[in-house]
């Protein structure tokens, strides 16, 4: 199989094309993405912060890498008193949950954890995977976070208007991220009526019926005034510096053997991963590790065998039986 010789993306993924120089075309098209600076972040969020409060600012944590750093980098560089919030997803991995306790205590910093009733979002999950599972893994993998990340941003911004609280700390990262990729090929989005021809229809409704429960149950999830900060527009998002320090100073852990770092507090992600894989061409993981070489945040040959190491520790098994246990046993992956 070819790949491009300078990121590890496969010349068999949808949309990739590898020229006669041996580059894919987003290694030809990237442009460094350069943080705005400490300072820049100092001053954007001066004016709203509440220095006399208890608590000035929230940010959202999962368990997960990147969050962890961005609630150590509110309280221990900018010097902040940040409140801590999770959203029980219903999909939080065991070392999630170990490190929301480790993360916050090591700091001091409360946490507030607002659960959803009745495990509405993995009925949201279920039901979205089976409305699409007609449709093919790509539409099935699409937007499977959309009832976690409505129940993280209704939190943060419901409690924060609650508290008083003005700033926002988010801990995503455009190194990270698959947009640049799907936007190479037009995605196949179903009419309404292509999906009632289908037998996932009657899931379309109960997707519905339960999304619109989670909006009354969460509240809004816009910001309506607040700040919202994406902490790596700010600060260079370096895996290695954040890793290093989240585990010295927070006492912040990936799984025993785990191969990555990346999104180990979902028990969804090897799913996600594999169905990624079977629509594209390209697993999840693949994705983020050629953003991260291409932007000289990970070794090329190290990429290549935490890959390999992945897709060997695969268990197709374990993810039918989780398909089960969420109660979409038919859906073949």
């Amino acid at each position: 199989m070819k790949l491009c010789s300078k990121c590890i993306m496969p010349e068999s993924a949808k949309g990739i094309v590898i020229d006669e120089n041996g580059l894919c075309q987003l290694c030809r098209d990237y442009k460094e993405y350069i943080p705005k600076g400490l300072e820049a972040l100092r001053k954007e969020i001066e004016r709203s912060i509440n220095k006399g409060a208890e608590h000035d600012c929230i940010v959202p944590v999962s368990g997960g890498r990147d969050s962890a750093y961005a609630l150590y980098y509110a309280k221990k560089v900018l010097g902040l008193k940040p409140l801590a919030v999770h959203n029980d997803n219903d999909f939080e991995t065991e070392i999630a949950n170990k490190n929301l306790e480790a993360i916050t205590k090591h700091i001091s910093v409360p946490l507030i954890r607002i659960s959803s009733r009745n495990h509405i979002s993995k009925k949201i999950v279920a039901e979205k995977f089976k409305m699409n599972a007609p449709f093919g893994p790509g539409l099935m993998v699409d937007q499977t976070c959309e009832a976690c990340e409505y129940g993280f941003h209704s939190a943060a911004y419901n409690i924060a208007r609650k508290e008083g609280i003005k700033v926002i700390f988010w801990g995503d990262s455009q190194d990270e991220s698959s947009t640049p990729f799907y936007k190479l090929f037009p995605h196949f989005v179903p009419t309404k009526w292509e999906r009632l021809r289908t037998s996932g229809a009657i899931n379309l409704f109960k997707y519905k019926y339960y999304f619109n429960k989670m909006k009354k149950e969460y509240g809004s999830d816009s910001p309506g005034g607040l700040k919202a900060i994406h902490l790596y527009d700010y600060v260079r998002w370096d895996q290695k510096v954040i890793v290093d320090t989240i585990e010295r100073e927070l006492g912040w852990s990936a799984p025993e053997n785990s191969p990555t770092t990346w999104r180990v507090d979902c028990s969804l992600i090897p799913l996600v991963n594999h169905l990624t894989e079977k629509a594209y061409g390209v697993s999840k993981i693949e994705i983020g590790f050629s953003n991260m070489v291409r932007s000289g945040k990970m070794d090329r040959d190290d990429a290549l065998r935490k890959v390999e190491q992945i897709k060997k520790n695969e268990d197709i098994n374990k993810l039918k039986m989780f398909l089960k246990e969420m109660g979409i046993s038919k859906l073949v992956v």
